[in-house]
């Protein structure tokens, strides 16, 4: 394959991915705090020194925060300004914004997926009574302070690899958890920070790009077999 047809190739994949990725935010644009993903095209420095460069795809999430929008629902939560709850999970402890929380059958307050919501003291129960939350994370039932939940500060988000169900895992470093956050927001929940008439019209875009270059790989295609005929004649 020529290097005109190997850049071509290339850069038609990164299309196909890129339209996978927008109609994945798309999709998720009522999910509650889903951060949009953002597919980014670059060449290597050592491609770029040889004058020829093919697309690398690097897909990355956008860390802007949503909004917050009230639902008068108590088990809805959300975080003003930076941090993520801690969730327990069969592979280790993750982090969300996600804050549709519910209490499952053993009184526990759980994500909407049924892991455990953390708190300093561990796994939060709260029996069958629905509790109130202050801004400091403060659970309370009743008079009595139960638990606070576990809030954390990423200094630098772009460790965070987005695992689904909000969740991320961290792939370096580790989270602060005596960092500021802002505030915890009860009967609140963070909006998902995707705007679908933006990634329709990249969608649209996108898709007009794969389309030329699938014209332009047939034209070339069509050119070099002309070519060679030519060749064969003389």
């Amino acid at each position: 394959m020529t290097d005109t047809m190997a850049a071509i190739a290339a850069a038609m994949h990164a299309d196909a991915e890129a339209v996978r990725v927008i109609s994945q935010n798309v999709a998720n644009s009522q999910t509650p705090a889903y951060r949009r993903e953002i597919s980014v095209v670059r060449a290597s420095f050592a491609e770029a020194l040889d004058g020829f460069t093919t697309p690398q795809l690097q897909t990355v999430t956008d860390s802007r925060a949503g909004t917050l929008q009230s639902t008068g629902e108590p088990l809805n939560l959300a975080l003003e300004g930076k941090g993520f709850f801690v969730v327990g999970t069969a592979n280790g402890e993750m982090l969300t914004r996600r804050g549709d929380f519910r209490l499952d059958a053993e009184g526990r307050l759980v994500t909407r997926a049924g892991d455990p919501v953390l708190g300093t003291r561990g796994v939060i129960h709260v029996g069958d009574r629905i509790p109130t939350i202050t801004a400091d994370g403060s659970v309370h039932v009743g008079d009595a302070i139960v638990d606070r939940l576990r809030i954390v500060s990423v200094a630098d988000e772009s460790s965070l690899r987005p695992v689904g169900e909000g969740l991320f895992v961290m792939t370096g470093g580790d989270p602060d958890p005596a960092a500021p956050y802002g505030a915890v927001r009860q009967g609140f929940l963070e909006t998902s920070n995707v705007q679908a008439i933006n990634e329709t019209v990249r969608l649209l875009e996108t898709m007009r790009h794969f389309e030329m270059a699938q014209r332009f790989m047939r034209g070339y295609d069509s050119m070099m077999e002309d070519a060679i005929s030519t060749l064969g004649r003389t």
